[in-house]
């Protein structure tokens, strides 16, 4: 066996922490994850005068998927719909998140589903998140209702069912 010379003596430096693989490459559990992006924003000051409200399913809804594309897509998004509702004023600033798990008969994939009280987002927003969402495999809809407020939809890919 060979052994090569690592840059700092050490071969550590280049073992990246089991951890942080696992955290990235295992099942990434959709409310919980938008759960703490969320409070991290919170915490950040980003969300200042925004009241959050979660509808979770009643069961963790775990989706394959990397863990931390798709913590930018919730960001990303939530970032876009506190700014839709800084340009609102004289009414609640409110965040619905919202996740529904997949359809029993694999018509649809979870879903994370924010509805915010805000303005329209604009296009060039929208095309940077949806590119992202893109890249995870997913599916972006997003709606502008006519009594003000957005609803953004992220549908991951349904499971394959196994045949009879």
């Amino acid at each position: 066996m060979r052994s090569f010379p690592m840059e700092g003596g050490e071969a550590t430096n280049n073992v990246v922490s089991l951890e942080a693989y696992l955290r990235e490459s295992l099942p990434v559990e959709l409310g919980r994850v938008a759960e703490e992006v969320i409070g991290q924003m919170a915490g950040e000051g980003r969300l200042a005068g925004i009241e959050v409200l979660y509808h979770l399913a009643e069961e963790p809804v775990q989706v394959e998927l990397p863990r931390r594309p798709f913590e930018q897509v919730v960001e990303l998004l939530v970032a876009a719909s506190a700014q839709a509702m800084q340009g609102v004023a004289g009414k609640p600033h409110v965040l619905r998140v919202i996740i529904e798990a997949a359809d029993a008969f694999g018509d649809y994939g979870p879903r994370l589903r924010l509805q915010d009280t805000g303005e329209a987002v604009p296009a060039a927003t929208l095309e940077a998140v949806a590119e992202r969402v893109e890249k995870l495999g997913a599916k972006l809809t997003v709606k502008t209702r006519p009594s003000g407020g957005n609803i953004f939809v992220v549908e991951m890919p349904p499971e394959e069912l196994a045949s009879w």
